[in-house]
């Protein structure tokens, strides 16, 4: 008779499983093969693994486990980002008040969207980034022109391998800034920092969403009209879901409500805008060391004109 390597580690992991199981008492007939506890339901109530633990094989993994897996994620996040189009802020204040079963980890909310809006934006780059370079006013002169034409392709060549990197860096101080206007409905900054993690998801499907026809069809006029009022489905989805937010504050008026919504979808803006002044500037700098060719010419001064007598 062979030896049954798989059915022997299985018996042995049942055995002191059962020698350790919780309480103390004698071994259940149906116990949890990881923990020992006595299972009464699909699930051990003490661990958590399924009661139905079985042989991995071949045939079980590819018909079962994988589809199981994949089934199970994207059911979470196609429930929870339909959730974020129809009621975001409710959603949201659901989450924060312990309905989380159903909703996707906020987190990993943020970064698999964004993971996959920026692998998608990359199969574009090259007709994105002429877009945006065609959409930079012309300029033409000496080294000035040269010099901001330098910094501003190095701008976009960041942001187009990078589309997202900016947002995630910033999202603290985003959240930091929502929180300022939020604290009269009661939320702490870890939890606008989550809530920031939804909005900031949701916005980069919806902002790919708004670009994709152009960048399918290749049309350089549609992509830099799209990439100039980008702006605009972030300021009222964020006025959106931070007006429901501030539900949870009853002595606010519907008219403070929005204008505090308001309020923060403009700041977050603005350290967006802050944050890419601050960029170029970097880069500037970075190219006038490296190309000191570009830097501006001093202009001579006019030679003052001789005192009459």
């Amino acid at each position: 008779m062979s030896f049954d390597y798989s059915t022997h580690l299985t018996a042995t992991v049942a055995v002191n499983a059962l020698e350790n199981a919780p309480g103390g008492g004698p071994p259940a007939q149906h116990a949890c093969l990881d923990c020992g506890a006595a299972l009464t339901d699909r699930f051990c109530a003490h661990c958590g693994q399924p009661a139905d633990t079985h042989r991995i094989t071949l045939k079980h993994l590819l018909l079962h486990d994988l589809p199981h897996s994949v089934w199970h994620v994207d059911k979470g996040i196609a429930y929870t980002f339909y959730q974020m189009l129809t009621r975001p802020g409710l959603t949201i204040r659901g989450y924060l008040a312990g309905q989380r079963t159903r909703q996707f980890r906020p987190v990993s909310y943020l970064l698999l969207l964004t993971g996959l809006s920026a692998l998608v934006m990359s199969a574009f780059q090259v007709d994105l980034h002429r877009a945006m370079l065609i959409s930079q006013p012309a300029t033409a002169g000496g080294p000035p022109a040269a010099l901001m034409s330098v910094v501003m392709e190095r701008y976009l060549s960041i942001a187009m391998k990078h589309p997202y990197l900016m947002q995630l860096v910033l999202m603290p101080l985003n959240a930091l800034v929502a929180w300022r206007l939020l604290r009269r409905a009661g939320y702490n900054y870890a939890e606008v920092l989550l809530a920031n993690a939804f909005i900031g998801g949701t916005l980069t499907v919806l902002n790919l969403t708004l670009m994709l026809p152009g960048l399918l069809a290749g049309n350089q006029t549609f992509l830099k009209v799209t990439s100039q009022l980008i702006f605009i489905p972030t300021i009222f989805y964020s006025l959106w879901v931070n007006a429901q937010l501030l539900l949870a504050a009853p002595a606010l008026t519907a008219a403070r409500r929005y204008g505090r919504a308001l309020g923060i979808s403009l700041l977050q803006i603005g350290v967006l805008l802050l944050a890419a002044v601050v960029c170029i500037a970097v880069l500037t700098v970075q190219v006038l060391n490296e190309r000191p060719d570009l830097r501006p010419k001093a202009v001579p001064k006019k030679p003052q004109a001789a005192a009459t007598r």
